[in-house]
């Protein structure tokens, strides 16, 4: 037989087997190939089951089946997926790639069972400038707990916006001139921005235009925080504090602290709350703001600029001069100690995410940036990267912050600051 004969006997043998075969098993002469029966599962695992990778990383997981005796199962198959693609990406074999940072669930399949992996992305360590599209100064930053969307609010009535995490920042209108000093969230579509002359914003879930709301005052604005979308409250120019209990409906006012400007206030809860300003005034209520003292003897007289409070007991404060005063448990009640910074250091905003971890930012010739990992005894100056005075600095976890001052600068570390 010749070559070309025997290929083409070769081809017509192989030709035959591929049309007649599924015929012969389809009349019950054999059985199509099928995927493997599992034995019925009693877990699948998902290895490693926290994981830390840099935007564009690439990472292999491995999920184990074990059936009911204990056994694995290594011919078992599993279903990858991601909650959320926009930070990660994984194959059919559990190939991740970092996409966007954030956090999100890597999630492994089969036989009905599942487990998962929390999976944090990061884009660089220590802080680092992102491109805020604005030379405007910013007062104030606020982020939903996602660390995703985001708000920046500034002079002229600037408010930028972020659904990145801050790799992008839009404008959005705010219908006002004013500047803002201070922006807060409810939720993820509803928040309030505050600003000079009584300026109070409201921008409703759905909605990328803020709108004006009447504010009963006429004063410089700086502040605000709510508790609940119902109950907040808002500080300003004279010891003005403002009051609502109906969505920002109406506002109730008051006049306290001796006229003191009021910089900043902070609650935990609807009931516990602290306010803090010029001469190192610090105001307190128990009823939700329907009253308040002032605290006594004041701790320094040097304006205190922001104030953060975790819980009951535990409140945090910072201003001129590098002054950190914090609360500690005294015999009878709370109290107020007196701390520092570095006497050269002009400090604007204080976040602590934990009682033990906290973050200020401000100004000593370059704008700084200072952690605290001992509940605000000492102080670690960490590398701000900017050049420009910080005013006000947010934290969603110990790991994921925004700091933003003047010229726009808005910093970001998603590493706790750490290099």
């Amino acid at each position: 037989m010749s070559v070309s004969m025997s290929r083409c006997f070769a081809f017509r043998t192989r030709f035959l087997v591929a049309a007649v075969l599924p015929m012969l098993l389809a009349a019950g002469c054999g059985k199509s190939p099928t995927a493997p029966v599992l034995p019925p599962l009693s877990s699948v695992v998902l290895s490693p089951a926290i994981d830390t990778l840099q935007v564009g990383q690439v990472r292999m997981f491995t999920a184990t089946a074990t059936d009911t005796g204990g056994a694995p199962v290594p011919e078992a198959t599993f279903l990858w997926s991601s909650s959320d693609p926009g930070i990660f990406t994984v194959n059919f074999a559990g190939r991740v790639t970092g996409v966007g940072e954030g956090c999100a669930l890597l999630i492994a399949e089969a036989g009905g069972l599942r487990d998962t992996a929390e999976i944090f992305v990061f884009a660089q360590a220590g802080w680092y400038a992102q491109t805020s599209s604005t030379s405007s100064t910013l007062n104030g930053v606020f982020f939903d707990s996602d660390g995703r969307n985001g708000w920046a609010v500034g002079v002229g009535g600037t408010i930028r916006a972020t659904a990145d995490a801050g790799v992008t920042w839009k404008n959005q209108v705010s219908n006002t001139g004013f500047n803002l000093q201070g922006v807060w969230f409810t939720s993820t579509g509803e928040g309030w921005a505050v600003g000079d002359a009584g300026t109070i914003r409201h921008l409703a879930p759905g909605d990328s235009i803020w709108t004006f709301v009447g504010s009963n005052a006429s004063e410089d604005l700086l502040d605000v925080c709510f508790a609940t979308p119902d109950t907040g409250w808002v500080v300003g120019a004279a010891g003005l504090i403002l009051r609502t209990v109906d969505r920002g409906a109406t506002w109730s006012r008051q006049l306290r602290g001796g006229g003191a400007a009021l910089r900043s206030v902070s609650f935990a809860g609807t009931r516990e709350g602290w306010a803090v300003g010029d001469g190192g005034v610090i105001l307190g209520t128990h009823d939700r703001g329907l009253s308040w003292f002032t605290y006594q003897p004041s701790v320094t007289g040097l304006s205190l600029r922001s104030v953060w409070r975790r819980s009951e007991s535990r409140a945090f404060a910072v201003g001129q001069q590098g002054v950190a005063p914090r609360t500690v448990s005294g015999p009878d009640s709370t109290v107020w100690e007196l701390r520092t910074a570095g006497a050269a250091n002009q400090l604007e905003g204080v976040f602590y995410p934990t009682d033990a971890i906290g973050y200020t930012v401000g100004f000593n010739g370059v704008g700084i940036v200072m952690r605290t990992d001992d509940g605000g005894l000492t102080w670690q100056s960490q590398t701000a990267n900017s050049q420009f005075r910080l005013k006000d600095v947010f934290f969603v976890d110990a790991q994921r912050g925004w700091a933003v001052g003047e010229s726009g600068v808005i910093i970001h570390t998603s590493r706790g600051g750490l290099p």
